[in-house]
């Protein structure tokens, strides 16, 4: 849905026009919508270079680049130039970047903003820094949030990140936050005004302890897999908890040292990540993979000042700490594909069903899918996503409520495999009332020949009408 709104902002047409069909019911699956940022930064690229996927990812990785770029410049206010490089290094060279690469998806992008926002209102709040390059540091600050919640909703934080760090610091709002903050909101609300706003994201709201529990032991599962080496689940069992415990002792001195942002951010955004019904593992987690980072080499410094102290050696801790990073990340990549680009969604059995649903199905035809917004994209026909009622009766309903023609089973490696599966199910359940039109290995398409739920409901109906029609006679 990223590339269909690039598309429509290069050509010219409506934003929301995507052909998919927002399900209520799954949420989860996607917004109505998207937001603009990161269609913005992809439409000069899909207006030069079409639907081809390799020059959206370079963008990414480009992100990622300048990301580093700024992720040295912002700590190494609180690291030594050691330590921040190491970070650099320990951010740069993770094997998940690596593996991230190959998706079109505006986290990356997010990061950048976010970490250029927090940097820029830094530099504002320098004690060298003029009153007019303060008061320029903090509107390009606020340029910069607003940059990270055009590309996703939850660059909100920044702007609370403003007003909490004066809170925290001078027990008062300063200027630098009212004028970040102020630039923040008037172009926030511009945006929703004007052009493109959004509510379905608060469909999936539904904040609850258990929810919020069971995010917190996800999420720290995907922290663990940033310790994987590739072979052995003991060693990165063990330095997960080495790792998490250099973190907290890193944490606590990120507040003795009272370094504002360093903690603030990470820690308000978490609060509605973990709220957040869906658990999106490691992914939700990009914006404050840097800071975890950090607070492990905040850590690892106090250990080395101890170990100074005793052997009067500097740097042993942090290069020992490096090397095993480093060997980690060895052993990880050693197991990780080299070769071109991932092409995805462009794999044969993707394009089949593509070429079949265009040259076979009319524009005006109605899917049910697990992957919506692709076929959306790919084909021109509109597309929702499925549910998973108890009653089958239910998804039937839904069926007829978006005027359905077709449904899609598989593929067995979708993203969301539990609609899938449910799909085929379901499927197999009223086999007589589908009609088999395409398959492959992966995907399958099949007409909709009636609905058995609704003729099973008419048959009450006039059976109920005969039985009312004998009573009166008798």
């Amino acid at each position: 849905m990223y590339i269909h709104h690039a598309e429509n902002l290069a050509d010219g047409l409506p934003y929301a026009e995507t052909g998919y069909i927002y399900n209520p019911h799954n949420p989860s699956v996607g917004p109505r919508m998207y937001p603009p940022g990161f269609p913005l930064l992809l439409a000069p690229i899909v207006k030069v270079f079409g639907r081809d996927l390799r020059p959206m990812k370079a963008l990414v990785v480009a992100f990622f680049v300048g990301s580093l770029i700024v992720l040295f410049g912002l700590f190494r206010a609180v690291l030594p130039p050691a330590y921040a490089a190491t970070l650099v290094v320990v951010t740069g060279l993770n094997p998940f970047f690596w593996e991230f690469k190959d998706h079109v998806l505006s986290d990356v992008p997010f990061l950048f903003f976010s970490l250029l926002s927090l940097y820029l209102f830094r530099q504002a709040d320098a004690p060298d820094v003029s009153k007019r390059a303060r008061l320029a540091l903090a509107v390009l600050a606020g340029v910069a949030a607003y940059a990270a919640y055009a590309t996703r909703v939850l660059g909100l934080v920044l702007a609370a990140c403003f007003i909490a760090h004066d809170l925290l610091r001078r027990k008062r709002i300063g200027w630098n936050a009212v004028l970040a903050s102020c630039v923040f909101v008037v172009l926030a609300c511009a945006q929703y005004v004007l052009w493109v706003h959004d509510t379905s994201y608060l469909d999936q709201l539904a904040p609850t302890a258990g929810v919020a529990v069971s995010n917190a032991i996800g999420y720290l599962r995907s922290l663990s897999e940033l310790s994987d080496n590739g072979y052995l689940g003991a060693v990165r069992r063990g330095a997960f908890v080495a790792s998490g415990a250099l973190a907290a002792l890193g944490f606590a001195t990120s507040r003795r040292r009272d370094a504002g942002m360093l903690y603030l951010f990470p820690s308000l955004y978490l609060i509605p990540v973990i709220l957040w019904p869906s658990e999106q593992g490691t992914r939700f987690l990009i914006p404050v993979l840097p800071f975890l980072f950090c607070y492990c080499l905040l850590g690892l410094q106090r250990v080395e000042v101890a170990v100074e102290r005793r052997i009067g050696r500097r740097r042993i801790v942090l290069g020992g700490f490096l090397a095993a990073v480093l060997m980690s990340y060895a052993g990880r990549y050693s197991t990780l594909g080299f070769g071109p680009l991932d092409e995805g969604i462009a794999n044969r059995e993707s394009v089949e069903l593509f070429e079949f649903v265009k040259a076979s199905t009319a524009p005006g035809d109605v899917f049910l899918f697990s992957r919506p917004r692709a076929l959306a994209l790919y084909t021109g026909r509109s597309a929702s996503a499925p549910y998973r009622p108890t009653d089958p009766c239910q998804l039937w309903q839904y069926l007829s409520e978006i005027r359905a023609s077709y449904l899609i089973t598989g593929p067995a490696s979708d993203p969301f495999n539990a609609d899938a599966e449910y799909l085929r199910q379901f499927v197999s359940r009223f086999r007589g009332d589908f009609r088999e039109m395409m398959a492959n290995r992966d995907l399958a398409v099949y007409r909709i020949e009636r609905n058995p739920c609704v003729a099973a409901s008419r048959v009450a109906t006039l059976e109920a009408r005969v039985s009312r029609s004998v009573s009166a006679s008798e």
